[in-house]
């Protein structure tokens, strides 16, 4: 008598497996375009040339090397500023003009008032005149015209030392505007160099990026469900 044995009623039997679609495929449409996207971009990686790194650092290095002598040059700019200012502000506050300049321009105006009054003196001299009053008049009015004359060359020469320091500070501030904004580009190519040598890959990576990026966010395609045999 032979006897069968129903390996499954014991747990023998082995287990079903099964997969449950958890996400739509991928349309063709997509997978076309991914794969075409791939194909263009995958020779300019391949062909990629190394040596633009080099040329890079050669740029950055050349690029350091000026932006290092222009910084240099920025506290003498600053302090060029500074000083016309500082003596702006005390022409302003004081008044005070050289006096080189002013006794040039008033020796002029001394030469004249004294031949002046040696004109009137013999005009007065010659009509007669000895009249005190008549006298003091005369060197009054010359006085007034000698001080105007002083006003006259003062002013001229505050406004004239004062336009010289406004138009040497805006000079010195343009220069220093010019030195900010060169540092400032000089600053700007170690980037721009690496940028411009990596710019062959970036479609590659910006591919590769999007790509892992997306498929990290999805859910796993299929849940596998393990059944054990009865």
């Amino acid at each position: 008598m032979s006897l069968k044995f129903d390996l499954q009623f014991f747990g023998g039997g082995g287990p079903d497996v099964q997969q449950i679609q958890k996400r739509d495929p991928l349309p063709d449409g997509l997978k076309n375009l991914r794969n075409t996207l791939y194909e263009k971009i995958s020779p300019g990686v391949q062909s990629f040339d190394t040596t633009a790194w080099s040329n890079a650092q050669g740029i950055t290095d050349n690029a350091m090397t000026q932006l290092g002598d222009m910084t240099k040059l920025l506290p003498d700019t600053f302090n060029r500023s500074s000083g016309i200012l500082d003596n702006m502000t005390n022409l302003l506050q004081t008044g005070e003009v050289p006096t080189g300049i002013t006794d040039k321009l008033n020796a002029g105006v001394n030469k004249s008032l004294r031949s002046s009054m040696g004109t009137m003196l013999n005009g007065l001299a010659n009509r007669g005149v000895v009249n005190s009053s008549i006298t003091s008049q005369g060197v009054n009015n010359l006085s007034q015209a000698a001080a105007d004359a002083y006003n006259r060359n003062y002013m001229n020469t505050f406004n004239s030392i004062l336009g010289g320091y406004g138009n040497a500070l805006s000079g010195a501030q343009n220069n220093t505007a010019n030195l900010l904004n060169s540092v400032n580009a000089l600053g700007k190519v170690p980037s721009m160099a690496y940028e411009g040598a990596a710019a062959p890959l970036m479609p590659g990576f910006n591919l590769w990026k999007t790509w892992y990026q997306l498929r990290n966010s999805e859910p796993e395609e299929y849940d596998t469900v393990v059944q054990q045999g009865k």
